[in-house]
């Protein structure tokens, strides 16, 4: 039943000459948006604030070759808000979170997805599942279109569209992610894919929350994303792999974003890991090191993606814990690592506790606050929504993790 509102919504919002069902992003200092592709730009829908109404403006400039965007700001005193029939759910401190990332479909001449196959590429069954949770919040982590070149073999089932236009995005991201974009107000963090080398210009168009100036920023500027009570460092870790090879300039920028952010936040989102575990790689070298130039305070946890499975740590030195949920959709690492991590080391750290799993999924976090502990439960869930292992993070003390099958 759930299912079919969710379907209603979306055939409701089409028929308002809209593309998406509108969503609800987190921006800097409050500076919250709802927003919707509409077909044309002549004109903009209404939204319904407390049951009055609320112009939506069309987010300019409009790259060439893409559907305008309305948007309009959300006000932290509007307690309702709705776009024809459909509710958007407000930011509010959250009860439950769900993590995810790199869910686009894989096209590369060395590695390709089936598309059409939702076994092969399951985003939109992880999307769905993530909508039926309703969770209070949903970060992604970054990664959002993968179909950068022209399918090779139509046999692989890959073809369609690609490149940095609205037909790649749409089958990439708009149409799997419909049901959970509708569902939770989402903090969106920039990808690898998503920098000036690549797909720039759906990300700052759409996703990125800030003005458009329709240029590509390489890095852009750290920002606090708050929902009520819980606050999340959103980092831009886009050019860390691009033209910066030896990161020379990166590690420095970085180290003086987290000491801004250094008390102030609970989370960092950021695409690539502080800290991982992949043998063979070391992808976060240069956020490692930042790191340690800054050693920002008050920090619990790091939420990524990049690699393409799921694994935390959880450190015993002061360290945060690290998340990586790279597991959306996106075809996983050729190297299965699905392991517990306990006792290794990781950049110079020991693992206390945690595990890699090569699976298909999204992490749920739930709030809980009894009189023994005040945290966070970490969930990992496998796409049929089924626990698959679970840790606990309280606000003080270090993590503890059990599997779950």
């Amino acid at each position: 039943m759930r299912a079919a509102c969710l379907c209603l919504v979306f055939v409701t919002v089409l028929s308002a000459r809209s593309l998406t069902p509108a969503w609800v992003e987190l921006g800097p200092d409050g500076r919250n948006v709802a927003r919707v592709v509409v077909e044309t730009g002549d004109s903009c829908p209404s939204l319904q604030a407390d049951g009055h109404a609320m112009a939506m403006q069309r987010r300019e400039p409009v790259p060439e070759g893409f559907p305008p965007a309305c948007e309009a700001a959300i006000s932290a005193t509007i307690r309702t808000l709705r776009l024809g029939t459909q509710k958007l759910k407000l930011p509010a401190t959250p009860k439950s979170v769900i993590v995810f990332g790199d869910t686009g479909c894989r096209v590369a001449e060395k590695e390709l997805q089936d598309c059409n196959d939702p076994v092969a590429w399951p985003f939109l069954r992880n999307a769905q599942t993530v909508a039926r949770a309703r969770p209070d919040l949903i970060v992604h982590v970054g990664d959002y279109l993968y179909r950068e070149t022209e399918c090779p073999d139509a046999k692989a089932g890959c073809t369609g569209p690609h490149g940095d236009n609205w037909p790649a995005w749409n089958a990439d991201f708009f149409t799997p992610a419909a049901a959970a974009l509708a569902a939770a107000p989402w903090a969106f963090t920039r990808g690898n894919h998503e920098n000036c080398e690549r797909s720039w210009r759906g990300w700052f168009y759409y996703l990125d929350p800030r003005p458009f100036d329709g240029t590509c920023t390489e890095q852009s500027d750290a920002w606090i994303a708050a929902s009520g009570t819980l606050r999340i460092g959103m980092l831009d870790s886009a050019m860390v792999a691009a033209k910066d090879k030896k990161n020379a300039s990166y590690v420095p920028r970085v180290a003086e974003q987290l000491t801004r952010l250094s008390g102030h936040v609970d989370w960092i989102s950021v695409h690539h890991p502080f800290w991982a575990y992949l043998p063979g790689a070391t992808p976060t070298a240069p956020l490692a090191a930042a790191w340690d130039k800054a050693k920002p305070k008050g920090v619990r946890m790091v939420v990524s993606g990049h690699m393409h499975v799921f694994e935390f740590l959880g450190f015993g030195d002061g360290r945060p814990s690290q998340l990586v949920a790279g597991d959306g959709g996106t075809s996983l690492e050729k190297v299965p690592i699905g392991q517990r991590l306990s006792a290794e080391t990781v950049f110079g750290s020991m693992v206390n506790t945690g595990e890699s799993r090569h699976d298909f999924g999204h992490t749920e976090l739930h709030r809980v606050e009894t009189n023994a502990v005040k945290g966070w439960s970490l969930e990992l869930h496998e796409l049929d929504g089924s626990k698959a292992f679970a840790c606990m993070l309280p606000d003080k003390g270090d993590a503890t993790c059990d599997n779950a099958k």
